[in-house]
């Protein structure tokens, strides 16, 4: 006897919830724990599956990895695309905005670069096709806009592929250090108020020709 039409769609979405549940805690598991330190089982445990479900879905555990690597890439994609009208902004204002929706990225999603650290570790295959398939070509397309701005004065001009690891560390580093920061300043890093005034301090920093263009045109 055939199944019906709608109890077959219903299994097949529950597949891919599961299959979704599945990568999102592997994506924090391996983000703490770094992919040797953390096996199948603990993840299928974690998730509340049978691990040949894993099996099932994956195959492999590095293809697993893999796919946490690309929901982490997707998902930064889609939260930091330009809204509507950013394209017709100055440059330097357009970077602003987009600098800042960074820096709120970093503190929602700390995962991201505990992730990447924890492979940096290891300069294996794994890294090598994340730094590939994803990190140098969101880098060459950062490059060419950032020329503009060191060009203008809006940012200092300095080798981009330096400054580039200059940023984003500065991006992530409370974040990552939240509960430092805790105990020795008492910073919330998660807060709103932090989330704003640590932008305002990156944007000081990384965009001193900003704030001087600003200024003048107040005068």
């Amino acid at each position: 006897m055939q199944s019906k039409p709608g109890r077959k769609r219903k299994t097949q979405d529950r597949g891919v919830a599961t299959r979704q549940r599945i990568v999102e805690e592997a994506l924090q598991l391996f983000s703490r724990h770094g992919f040797d330190g953390v096996g199948v089982r603990e993840i299928a445990e974690s998730v509340g599956v049978q691990h040949g479900l894993i099996k099932y879905h994956f195959g492999t555990k590095d293809e697993l990895w893999r796919e946490a690597v690309r929901l982490l890439f997707t998902r930064m994609s889609e939260i930091l695309e330009p809204e509507p009208g950013e394209a017709d902004l100055p440059p330097a204002k357009a970077f602003e905005i987009s600098l800042r929706r960074y820096v709120r990225y970093c503190a929602e999603h700390p995962e991201h670069a505990r992730l990447m650290v924890q492979e940096s570790f290891r300069d294996n295959e794994r890294l090598a096709w994340a730094s590939e398939s994803f990190i140098r070509p969101s880098h060459d397309r950062i490059f060419p806009r950032w020329d503009i701005l060191m060009r203008d004065g809006t940012m200092p001009r300095v080798d981009p592929a330096l400054m580039v690891y200059a940023l984003t560390g500065a991006a992530q580093s409370i974040f990552n250090l939240a509960a430092e920061a805790k105990l020795t300043h008492g910073i919330d890093a998660c807060s709103n108020e932090t989330i704003e005034a640590y932008s305002d301090a990156i944007i000081a920093l990384f965009l001193p020709g900003l704030a001087k263009r600003e200024e003048a045109s107040e005068k």
